[in-house]
């Protein structure tokens, strides 16, 4: 039953993203050097649109940590010519939305609409980037919103774990700080810091504008250009960082709670790197989903999970392979070891089925999330941004069916020797 699941799935992920897919993108670069990235699609007369914004959380100065994500949050908060209301009550008259978000190296805008609707989208979205708002009113719920957010982080096992394991595997850099910031920062953020924020990212070389939807670039192109052709001429570098794992340590920390949290983390290709591919697969066999060695071993076999599972996030800077457990408190030496034990177990070799079965799963999970023009604005423009270029978006698939067991074995090799580092969360 699993199999025919799979097959089925496949046969008609394929066939949707066939007929969406292979429409050509238009690759237009503004004088300003911001990108323009559009696909035609035939539909109900909708546009999705997905702006990417270079440069994250990462750019956050020592002292104003959560100073971009807090930018991004008072975005949306009314424009010069659009109070709150008449701002958003456009995208939700249309059926559509508009939201606004940051991240560790890089934030995004996305709106979708019907086309009639499109102009005035762009214009409510030309006054959000050049006469934002930013009112004190707002920042303050957003401040006070945040560090509750924060605070309720801590409270979750797993998130805790994971923001106290990236202060120590990244240590020294900015990735070692949360999109959301440290408490005592927060407290310090003036408005004046929010709008010296948003005047720097205001460049053209910042910029990737994806947009799908149901008319031809032609007709847009104008709208496009009167829309982003203000932003500062700019080229832009993301911060350089190179930062690894070496040997083997964890730390444990303490907290009110029924079970034990373990995370672990293991360095990783970052996006472009050459085993990026085949450690896609690798975290597919390793732990994604019931089928996968950990859940098998860790929960089915030796009954020390209660949730098991690994994640491997594209990075353009940094790369790491985590792997998450939670477990009975009594447990937790034998449910650490057990990670070391499934993980290190990759180098004697993986077969044919299971390497099968990661490309259904992942290949099923992609064209899965391509049904939605809001989805296939968001893909082309990521890979632009990682630097992979949009081209990717229609080879990704071709490049995980090529994987091989040997592929597999020379990225474990290559990576998951040099060292990890865990963190222990337990009562």
């Amino acid at each position: 039953m699993y199999r025919v699941f799979f097959v089925l799935l496949i046969f008609l992920s394929t066939f949707s993203f066939g007929y969406q897919g292979g429409n050509r993108v238009i690759k237009d670069i503004l004088d300003n050097n911001a990108v323009v990235l559009f696909k035609q699609t035939q539909g109900k007369g909708i546009i999705a649109g997905t702006i990417f914004v270079k440069g994250g959380s990462i750019e956050d100065p020592e002292g104003k940590k959560g100073l971009t994500n807090l930018t991004f949050k008072l975005l949306l908060k009314g424009t010069k010519n659009y109070d709150f209301s008449s701002f958003h009550q456009l995208f939700e008259d249309s059926g559509g939305y508009i939201s606004a978000s940051a991240g560790d190296e890089y934030s995004t805008i996305e709106f979708a609409v019907k086309v009639e609707d499109l102009e005035e989208a762009l214009k409510r979205i030309k006054d959000m980037l050049f006469n934002p708002l930013f009112p004190e009113d707002k920042l303050t719920q957003e401040k006070i919103n945040t560090i509750a957010q924060i605070k309720a982080k801590k409270e979750e096992g797993f998130s805790y774990a994971l923001d106290e394991l990236r202060k120590e595997i990244y240590k020294g850099t900015p990735y070692q700080y949360s999109t959301l910031g440290e408490i005592q920062d927060i407290e310090k953020i003036k408005i004046e810091d929010i709008k010296r924020r948003w005047n720097e990212i205001l460049e053209g070389g910042r910029f990737v504008i994806s947009i799908v939807g149901d008319t031809d670039y032609q007709s847009i192109k104008p709208l496009i250009k009167e829309t982003f052709s203000k932003l500062k001429k700019s080229n832009y570098k993301y911060p350089s960082v190179d930062v690894k794992i070496k040997g083997k340590d964890c730390k444990t920390l303490t907290r009110e709670g029924a079970q034990t949290t373990i995370v672990v983390a293991y360095n990783a290709p970052k996006a472009k790197e050459k085993y990026y591919f085949p450690f896609k697969v690798l975290n597919g066999i390793l732990g994604n989903g019931f089928t996968s060695r950990l859940f098998q071993e860790l929960r089915e076999k030796r009954g020390l999970a209660y949730a098991v599972g690994s994640f491997y996030p594209t990075r353009i800077n940094v790369g790491n392979l985590f792997v998450y457990m939670g477990t009975a408190p009594q447990n937790t030496e034998k449910a650490l070891e057990g990670i070391y034990q499934v993980v290190n177990s990759i180098k004697n070799g993986v077969s044919e089925e299971e390497i099968k079965t990661a490309k259904e799963k992942f290949i099923g999970h992609y064209l899965l999330d391509h049904q939605t023009r809001a989805k296939q604005s968001w893909y082309i423009g990521w890979f632009e941004v990682v630097g992979f270029g949009y081209e990717m978006d229609e080879k990704y698939v071709d490049f995980i069916k090529k994987v091989k067991e040997e592929d597999i074995k020379k990225a474990w090799a290559e990576y998951i020797p040099e060292g990890s580092f865990c963190v222990i969360v337990k009562p």
